[in-house]
């Protein structure tokens, strides 16, 4: 049946889904918020009127810029994991991304539509589960201390979410200063 995979390669791999994840939303949410903004003020009229004004500012290169540092990141997150072998942090930022995924397809079950974010959600969100599982087997983690830092986790990446899109904001508005004509 062949070796099992390095470590290594299966902690690379999460910056890799992540990305792949995130390319399908840089790619598609424009023109489905441009297709879908008068349903979504009608079937959720106060989640419609604090989002769409936020994602309506931000141009695919301004959202794109907060997708980047969130893989630089994630990235970091990897890097620090694989040299130091800090298996449980990994695990645990490995199991809020999961969350992150499972909110997207709570998303979908409640627009029941297209989202875009939801054909790569479920593959991703497979990797999750079955990475945990994979890191486990090579490296038997410590529960407590994942179970301690997956909220540390979810906190710190929503914490990175709000400031990357802070980023995207200032971003837009220095390309609207500088290369928007007017």
């Amino acid at each position: 049946m062949g070796d099992p995979m390095k470590i290594e390669t299966l902690c690379w791999l999460l910056p890799v889904i992540f990305m792949l994840h995130d390319f399908e939303e840089i790619i598609m949410l424009r023109p489905w918020f441009a297709q879908n903004e008068a349903l979504l003020r009608v079937r959720f009229p106060r989640v419609a009127a604090r989002l769409l004004p936020h994602f309506k500012r931000l141009s695919t290169s301004s959202f794109a810029l907060a997708v980047a540092e969130e893989f630089l990141v994630m990235s970091v997150i990897t890097i620090i994991t694989v040299e130091l072998e800090l298996y449980a942090l990994w695990s645990a930022v490995v199991l809020a991304f999961l969350l992150h995924l499972l909110f997207h397809m709570g998303q979908y079950l409640m627009y029941r539509r297209y989202i875009p974010v939801i054909f790569l959600s479920v593959p991703a969100a497979i990797f999750c589960g079955w990475a945990v599982f994979q890191l486990n087997q090579f490296r038997p983690l410590v529960w407590s201390d994942v179970l301690l830092l997956t909220p540390l986790a979810v906190i710190a990446l929503m914490g990175n979410l709000l400031i990357a899109h802070g980023l995207a904001l200032r971003f837009e508005r220095f390309l609207r200063e500088n290369y928007v004509s007017r």
